[in-house]
């Protein structure tokens, strides 16, 4: 990758992945860093970022509108509200999983970039299939250190095969064409203007025959989840844009939200191929929505196997989409 293990010195002190080296970069010049006591230094740029508590830190802006929010409140939980039943995260990740799973490459030391990996719903299944390079991305640290901690309770002889960064997803401190797979599951649309930077820098850091596995906000979606969520005027806002509003009033969060032939545009831009187009059906809403009204009662838990398939098969051939799920690659053109 052209980059030698020792730009990132084993001094004593040192406790980043030892293949650490290979893969991080300056995020503004992509010139190659020095690792001194706990700063991440750059010959050019100086101390970008630094190395604390099993996380390499980068600048982030707390108050990014996009991200203000999930400051507040800490991060994303997806892996706890994936253990409760009928949640959406519950309903969703099964299905984000087997999309995972479509796209793992042959080789089990192959870079694995997960985007906006949060508290790490998706990276952890690289884990339980032997994968030995993940870079989990975000840019709370909060849930960063709570993937650590999974990782350090499911995976303790895996510590060393997953880089912890917190970064902006539009300035990413890795290497060009180092990565195999950059997978971004419900991330990039909180990028809104700066959407096209985000495919930007994903198209950059894949390799040659790298893979782009992205899910983002179908508008249709969108509109269902205000309607039940905001009433008919949250309906009609939505009617006419693609912004999507989320979090708490005083913190609210702004998305952009896409048709099929939107989102499929907006990766050709970037200078994507599309090679499968499917999604996340929008009956996790409504069941997630049914939940919080109370009118799924404990009982139904006994059918929560066949609602999974139901949404499974739905994933493959239906088209009332919570997310679109599209896997791309890098155009030649484009390299």
């Amino acid at each position: 990758m052209g980059r030698e293990l020792d730009t990132l010195p084993t001094a004593p002190e040192c406790t980043l992945p030892f293949w650490a080296g290979e893969l991080l970069a300056c995020p503004q010049c992509r010139g190659p860093l020095a690792y001194v006591t706990s700063a991440l230094r750059c010959g050019q740029c100086g101390e970008v970022g630094h190395y604390q508590d099993g996380i390499a830190q980068f600048n982030v802006t707390d108050n990014d509108p996009s991200i203000a929010w999930y400051h507040s409140v800490g991060g994303t939980r997806f892996c706890e509200r994936a253990q409760i039943p009928y949640t959406m995260s519950s309903l969703d990740t099964p299905v984000y999983h087997s999309y995972l799973a479509r796209v793992r490459p042959d080789r089990l030391t192959s870079v694995l970039l997960d985007l906006g990996a949060g508290d790490g719903r998706n990276t952890l299944p690289w884990l339980s299939w032997g994968y030995e390079r993940i870079v989990a991305v975000d840019a709370i640290a909060e849930s960063l250190a709570r993937l650590q901690a999974r990782v350090r309770d499911e995976y303790p002889a895996s510590l060393e095969n997953v880089l912890l960064i917190q970064a902006d997803l539009r300035l990413l401190p890795l290497v060009s064409g180092s990565v195999a797979r950059a997978i971004a599951i419900e991330t990039l649309f909180y990028l809104n203007e700066d959407y096209a930077a985000g495919l930007a820098e994903c198209r950059r850091v894949l390799e040659p025959g790298g893979l782009l596995l992205t899910a983002e906000r179908s508008w249709e979606g969108a509109l269902l989840t205000h309607l039940l969520y905001g009433g008919v005027e949250a309906l009609c806002q939505l009617a006419k844009s693609r912004d999507v509003w989320d979090g708490e009033p005083g913190h609210r969060v702004r998305s952009r939200s896409f048709t099929e032939e939107e989102l499929c545009a907006e990766l050709a831009r970037a200078g994507f191929v599309v090679l499968e187009k499917r999604g996340v059906p929008v009956l996790s809403v409504v069941l997630g929505y049914l939940r919080g009204q109370g009118a799924i009662a404990a009982a139904d838990e006994t059918y929560l196997p066949q609602v999974r398939q139901c949404l499974q098969m739905l994933a493959e051939q239906g088209a009332m989409r919570k997310a679109h799920v599209v896997t791309a690659r890098p155009a030649p053109e484009a390299r």
